[in-house]
């Protein structure tokens, strides 16, 4: 009988997901097939021509058919908040992108600024575990910024 009730309980759970619209995040699928990207840090424009790579791009140095300048790329770690005693509590992270694409006719774009922030928790007695946490916030600013440039070139004209 338990056995039953799991199986009708997953059924439910199943369909439930499925009628609410739930989907996975698929690949995006880009309107072009190379690209050239200037300027930026090397760390951070060798990341996004990784992630154009794996997506079947061609990264060129010259006449691809998109074409991007990173005109600003910049990390910045603050202090958010202090304990009475003047030990840090909290930092903030704030990653900043800005860019220009160039369009069909030659010309550059505006200046597109994307913007991304994350507020953590300090303990000196984690240090460890707090700049491994740091890591994968700025891992995951990164992540988000990849896709919303990615969403943003790929349906520029």
């Amino acid at each position: 009988m338990k056995a039953v009730l799991k199986k009708i309980f997953i059924l439910i759970l199943t369909f439930s997901i499925m009628s609410c619209g739930f989907q996975l995040r698929g690949s995006l699928e880009n309107s072009f097939s190379s690209i050239q990207i200037d300027g930026g840090s090397s760390s951070f424009t060798n990341e996004l021509k990784k992630k154009y790579k794996q997506s079947g791009i061609q990264i060129k140095n010259s006449s691809a058919e998109k074409s991007i300048e990173i005109i600003t790329d910049q990390f910045d770690k603050r202090i958010l908040s202090l304990s009475s005693t003047g030990k840090i509590r909290e930092y903030r992270l704030n990653y900043l992108i800005s860019y220009r694409i160039k369009n069909s006719l030659g010309d550059w774009g505006p200046v597109i600024k994307i913007n991304s922030t994350r507020e953590y928790s300090y303990d000196d007695n984690n240090i460890v575990a707090k700049q491994e946490e740091e890591k994968n916030l700025i891992q995951g600013m990164k992540e988000q910024i990849f896709r919303t440039m990615r969403s943003q070139i790929s349906s520029s004209k």
